[in-house]
C-alpha cells in the first residue's frame, strides 16, 4: 500500500514537472508557422510598398530637350545645337526597384549661326534603370542606356552669297545616363522628370557640292537634356 501510494506520488511528481515542457513545445508548434507566415506577411509587406516591385512592366513615352556641343578630331573645331527628341521605352522590373527595357528614340537637332545645320539621329538599344525609394507615391531613379545610334545631317554654309550644301551620315555607339524622379498617381500611371548627358562616338561620312571626294570623320559628341514623360505600370503586359 505505502509502495503504491510513493509510486502515485511520483507519478503525480513526474506528470507536474513534464507539464510546462509539454506546453513549451505545444506553444512553438503553434507558434513557428505563425510566425514564419507574419514573417512572409511583412516581407511580401515590404515588396509592395513600393509600385515598381518585381514582374511589373513599365512602358511610356517621354520629350527631351537638350543642348549640344559637336567637336571635330580633323580640327578641334566646336559647333552648338539644340535639339528635341521623343522616345519610346518598354521593360520590366526583374527585381525590386530594378528594371530593364528597350528603347527606340529619335533626336531632331537643328544650329544656327555661320553654319546651319539639320540633323535626324535613331538611338535604339538597351536601358537598366534603379529606383533608389520604397515609396508608394514615387522615386528617384537613375538609367542607363547605351546603344546603337546613325545620323543623318544636311549642313549649308553661305560664301559669297553661295550657298554650299553638305551632308553627313554614319553610325555610332552612344551613352545616354539619366537621373529623375517618378510620380505614380494611382499605382499605375507615372509621370517622369528628368535630367541627363549623351556621350556619341561616331563614324561619319561626309559629302560637299564642291568636293566630290568623301571624306571620313571620327566625331565625338556630348549633350546634355532635360526630359519628361507619361508612363504606365502594368502587373502583366500589354498582349
Amino acid at each position: 500500500m505505502g509502495n503504491s501510494k510513493g509510486y502515485d506520488k511520483g507519478k503525480v511528481r513526474l506528470y507536474l514537472t513534464s507539464q510546462p515542457l509539454w506546453i513549451i513545445l505545444l506553444l512553438i508548434i503553434c507558434v513557428a508557422p505563425a510566425g514564419f507566415v507574419y514573417g512572409q506577411d511583412s516581407s511580401s509587406q515590404d515588396s509592395i510598398t513600393t509600385p515598381f516591385r518585381k514582374g511589373r512592366w513599365l512602358s511610356g513615352l517621354s520629350g527631351s530637350l537638350s543642348s549640344n556641343t559637336l567637336k571635330l578630331s580633323s580640327n578641334d573645331e566646336l559647333f552648338s545645337s539644340n535639339s528635341y527628341g521623343l522616345e519610346i521605352f518598354t521593360g520590366i522590373f526583374f527585381k525590386d526597384r530594378w528594371f530593364s527595357g528597350v528603347n527606340i528614340l529619335v533626336l531632331n537637332t537643328s544650329g544656327a549661326g555661320l553654319v546651319e545645320r539639320e540633323s535626324e539621329s535613331l538611338i535604339i538599344g538597351p536601358s537598366v534603370g534603379y529606383y533608389f525609394l520604397k515609396e508608394s507615391y514615387g522615386s528617384l531613379y537613375a538609367r542607363v542606356l547605351p546603344g546603337y545610334i546613325r545620323i543623318r545631317e544636311e549642313s549649308f554654309l553661305e560664301v559669297d552669297d553661295q550657298n554650299f550644301r553638305q551632308l553627313a551620315e554614319g553610325p555610332g555607339f552612344v551613352t545616354r545616363i539619366r537621373l529623375g524622379y517618378s510620380y505614380v498617381i494611382s499605382r499605375q500611371i507615372v509621370l517622369d522628370v528628368g535630367v541627363g548627358t549623351n556621350f556619341a562616338w561616331l563614324d561619319v561620312s561626309y559629302q560637299s557640292d564642291t568636293l566630290e571626294v568623301e571624306r571620313r570623320e571620327f566625331v565625338f559628341s556630348n549633350a546634355t537634356f532635360f526630359s519628361f514623360g507619361f508612363n504606365v505600370l502594368l502587373d502583366e503586359f500589354f498582349f
